[in-house]
């Protein structure tokens, strides 16, 4: 419980912790006694539950954003943004001067003048002279695209630098001598040679000079530059924009351009007639030579072949055709004979005279047969018989045979003399087409120049000009409105990024709320950045400065922790940390201060024996501490130190050559802690970090509040929540958690400045900051 002999100062620091500023100056006045702090008591208690309520609220909140994929908390960003609003707003002042100086001191003024250009459609031409008159159709893509690519070519830039003498213009020209002596200032030539020197590297010689011809192609690169062709669409029109720092040079240079566009296409047009007219008298010579050639040759063949007409080569193919019918059917007459001779052999050998009779079929066999049969004939008259039959079918198939061979040999005679015949008439009718093709060629070549020749020097350009360039009133470009606005928007985005990007390789965390957010854990107090460096002198600053920022947030912070646990108040309070240097130390003594500003008895216990620092705060007289306690070799009364200033005991560590990990988990420490227990009404004990070395997590065991202490802006949330679990991986729980080092500056700086704890009040002069 907390002693009534300071129920005042208690007060003062429940109201600061809820925010009240009426009853923080109410504290100063009217509270005197316990009763009249139970209405501000009862009033803390329920803010505090408000603040954990939201704190899970917001905890929660966090995780369903960080797991939504969907959802973007734009009201988050905003409020991002606006923390980050003077930088913003600086480099966006910084882009429109640069812009300004773009708009007004470095940009030249450029003026802008247009001609326009209309090419002949085609049409159907008096003469098939097409070289003479091209035109362009408005529907072929093609021919529209080649006329501007001819209008952008470098033959027409270097006629338009000879026309207007561009060599000697100082806007397209090359530079003046005294340009290439003393030139301005380049930011790059400058980085170029800072570069250079860093890395020791020796400066080449200078190029040499351009050569004449180099030079005239980059003034033609030049002018070819400010000048832009465009085709209006589904027409045959163009327009030659042209862009110089001088009006009236800007409107002479489309319309030059336009002039020896159609300069040159005339030229085009007379050298393509003169080398047609050249082309057409050679080609018309090796016609005429070619022509006669051919006509000599179909004359000499027809007079060496003894050709027929294509009437007689028919009727032969004809007569041809009928002697190889009869040669076939000769041909199936002998095989026919040819078996019945084999049939009648096969009988005769058989001796059957009844199958000579059915195979010969012969009227006489059968007639000296039935003589034979009624005796009036003999057998010999019957064979002798037989034998004329198969002599008369021999001699059949024998003449069959000699027919179908004549009728044979004289088919191919005539087929040989038709097909003779027909690679003659062939090769007549070649030699006739070809005189005919060269006399048809010869003729048209011919007509085409007597045309060629009458029509030379008709000429006219597929082009013509229908609206001349008028010199501008004012220069197009720079638009300086637009410079600005660009300007001012790039400097905001390039402030925004690097907002964005301080923002996203931040580690550490400016808020309460972040940090209760991140773990889940209660912010306890946020301890100020204390503006003395030596820490010898840290007593003097808490007794010099009562009424601090950095002495009520240390209240604040006594005050939490007391009511973490109202049934049973807190007495043995370990302070740790993740990391070395994040003031657990000093907060440890300030915490260890107040809390005997209550009227208890407290005891600062270094446990931190591996690096120890409790000897820069106070002065110890020795060098031994609790661990010869423990060992016996002390009693605890001798080595306590009493600091009348801060009114605390302090039990310095002391070096041991046990390990301080098995020192402070053996059962003589824990001992040693109730034994303490019953002296002091409060013991803060000051431990190593928790994740350099495994101390804390033993005295924690023994410790009824564990505060884990993360600096400000500067621990990383990974490091934080390994702190965390360190800390609560045995059968310990982590009471709170509390922000060291605040910048009160730097939180204002970053917009918390009117938002979170004490620091807001800082302005109104209720804190007296020595």
């Amino acid at each position: 419980m907390i002693p009534q002999a300071d129920w005042q100062g208690a007060g003062i620091a429940i109201a600061i912790h809820a925010c009240d500023m009426r009853q923080v100056q109410t504290g100063f006045t009217k509270l005197n006694s316990p009763g009249q702090f139970a209405p501000l008591f009862e009033q803390y208690l329920m803010n505090e539950s408000l603040r954990n309520n939201r704190t899970a609220e917001t905890a929660t909140a966090g995780f369903n954003r960080e797991n939504s994929d969907d959802e973007i908390d734009i009201l988050a960003i905003l409020n991002t943004l606006w923390r980050g609003k003077w930088i913003i707003a600086v480099c966006a002042a910084l882009g429109v001067l640069a812009g300004g100086y773009q708009a007004y001191v470095k940009s030249v003024p450029m003026y802008r003048a247009q001609t326009v250009l209309a090419a002949e459609e085609k049409t159907e031409q008096f003469s098939p002279i097409e070289s003479m008159v091209t035109g362009v159709s408005a529907s072929d893509y093609q021919g529209t695209q080649t006329e501007i690519e001819i209008l952008q070519s470098r033959k027409l830039g270097h006629m338009l630098v000879s026309k207007l003498d561009l060599m000697n213009d100082p806007e397209f020209g090359p530079p003046d001598q005294e340009e290439i002596e003393s030139p301005s200032f380049s930011l790059r030539a400058a980085f170029r040679s800072v570069l250079m020197t860093v890395l020791g590297v020796e400066e080449t010689d200078p190029a040499p000079p351009p050569s004449e011809e180099r030079i005239r192609e980059n003034v033609v690169s030049n002018v070819l530059g400010a000048l832009k062709i465009e085709n209006i669409e589904y027409t045959v029109v163009f327009t030659i924009t042209a862009v110089s720092e001088s009006a009236e040079k800007a409107a002479l240079l489309a319309d030059s351009l336009a002039e020896v566009y159609i300069e040159d296409q005339l030229q085009r047009k007379f050298a393509a007639s003169e080398q047609a007219l050249v082309w057409l008298s050679e080609r018309l010579a090796d016609l005429r030579a070619d022509l006669e050639a051919s006509e000599t040759a179909a004359k000499n063949f027809n007079a060496s072949i003894d050709l027929v007409s294509i009437e007689t080569l028919e009727g032969m193919n004809r007569q041809l055709k009928e002697m190889r019918d009869r040669s076939d059917a000769k041909l199936r007459e002998a095989q026919r004979a040819r078996e019945q001779l084999s049939e009648l052999e096969e009988a005769v050998e058989s001796g059957e005279r009844e199958r000579i009779l059915a195979v010969a079929k012969d009227v006489a066999l059968n007639r000296a047969a039935q003589n034979v049969a009624n005796g009036r004939a003999t057998d010999a008259s019957f064979d002798a018989l037989v034998e004329q039959a198969v002599t008369r079918k021999r001699f059949e198939l024998t003449r069959l045979e000699e027919q179908h061979r004549a009728l044979e040999k004289s088919a191919t005679e005539l087929a040989a003399s038709v097909e003779k015949q027909s690679a003659d008439l062939v090769t007549l009718q070649q030699l006739e087409r070809e005189v005919e093709a060269n006399r048809l060629l010869y003729e048209s070549f011919l007509v085409r120049l007597r045309e060629l020749s009458i029509q030379q020097g008709i000429e006219r350009a597929d082009a013509r000009v229908i609206s001349q360039a008028v010199a501008p009133n004012a220069p197009f470009q720079p638009r300086r409105s637009l410079i600005l606005a660009v300007a001012l928007v790039a400097g905001g985005f390039v402030g925004i990024a690097i907002f964005l990007l301080r923002e996203l390789l931040h580690r550490g965390f400016r808020t309460a709320r972040d940090l209760e957010t991140v773990t889940g854990y209660s912010v306890m107090g946020q301890i100020p950045l204390i503006s003395q460096r030596r820490r010898s002198r840290l007593v003097e600053f808490i007794l010099s400065n009562p009424t601090s920022t950095s002495a009520e947030a240390t209240r604040n912070l006594r005050t939490s922790i007391e009511l973490s646990n109202l049934d049973n108040p807190p007495k043995i309070i370990m302070m740790t940390s993740c990391a070395p240097g994040e003031g657990k130390t000093t907060t440890s003594i300030m915490l260890a201060h107040h809390y005997a500003a209550l009227g208890g008895k407290v005891l600062l216990l270094e446990g931190d024996i591996r690096r120890r620092v409790l000897n820069q705060y106070f002065t110890l007289d020795d060098n031994k501490g609790f661990v010869s306690v423990l060992s016996g070799d002390a009693e605890l009364k001798d080595i306590i130190l009493k600091d009348e200033r801060l009114g605390i005991d302090v039990l310095p560590g002391e070096n041991a050559s046990v390990s301080a990990a098995d020192l402070f988990a053996s059962a003589k420490f824990g001992d040693l802690l109730k034994e303490l227990r019953e002296t002091y009404d409060q013991i803060i004990i000051d431990t190593p970090p928790v994740l350099v070395v495994p101390d804390a997590r033993s005295i924690a065991l023994h410790s009824d509040a564990v505060i884990l202490a993360v600096k400000w802006d500067s621990t990383p949330a990974s490091v934080v929540q390994q702190g965390i679990a360190a800390v609560s991986s045995g059968n310990t729980r982590l009471t709170g958690l509390i922000l060291t080092h605040v910048n009160p500056k730097g939180m204002r700086r970053y917009g918390y400045g009117h938002d979170y704890g004490a620091y807001g009040y800082a302005k109104s002069g209720y804190y007296q900051n020595s």
